[in-house]
């Protein structure tokens, strides 16, 4: 059995309104007796009606100043510094770590991956305007470009260092057959 005071105020307020509800009953048995009653019936089911209509207009009279008095409330508050101290309160913090630590969002997280909403994001993204001007701002970034003329001096040099070793390699068999057809040794190299 809880003994934790809000246990038991919440007990007393149930009780409260069971006992409300049981005297409200009983209080209006006589009204409903007489509502059946030939002379008095109708004029008290006019009355009824009436009242129902008062208090529809009361609920939604209400309704609208709660609903004003919220907004008010969340005008009048520094909203940025509210939520800002709901993100980092420990309980903020402990429900994170618990819904992360579940192994429902990691069948979400799977789910969401193995779905067609992620093959449509990524179609949407690459061929968003946002993507466009993503790859011109790279492909036009010095950093890029100077990496890429950096590269490309260097595959020059690597290709002229590959043609000149080749065609030093080519004059040389060329040489050899020649100097052969004619039975010239090669001068010595200095």
């Amino acid at each position: 059995m809880s003994t934790d005071p809000r246990d038991v105020a919440l007990g007393r307020a149930a009780s409260g309104m069971r006992i409300g509800l049981t005297a409200g009953r009983a209080a209006l048995t006589p009204t409903r007796l007489a509502a059946r009653a030939p002379v008095v019936g109708p004029p008290l089911r006019r009355a009824a009606r009436d009242l129902g209509h008062e208090g529809a207009l009361l609920r939604a009279r209400t309704r609208a100043a709660l609903e004003q008095g919220a907004e008010d409330l969340i005008v009048g508050a520094d909203l940025d510094r509210v939520i800002a101290a709901v993100l980092e309160h420990e309980v903020t913090e402990r429900a994170l770590e618990r819904a992360l630590a579940s192994p429902g969002l990691e069948r979400l997280v799977v789910q969401v991956l193995e779905s067609r909403f992620l093959d449509d994001l990524t179609e949407r993204v690459l061929h968003s305007p946002e993507m466009d001007r993503l790859v011109e701002y790279v492909a036009t970034s010095p950093q890029v470009v100077d990496a890429v003329s950096q590269h490309t001096q260097t595959l020059a040099q690597e290709m002229v260092e590959d043609v000149r070793r080749r065609t030093h390699a080519v004059d040389d068999v060329a040489e050899r057959t020649v100097r052969g057809w004619f039975r010239r040794p090669r001068p010595a190299t200095p």
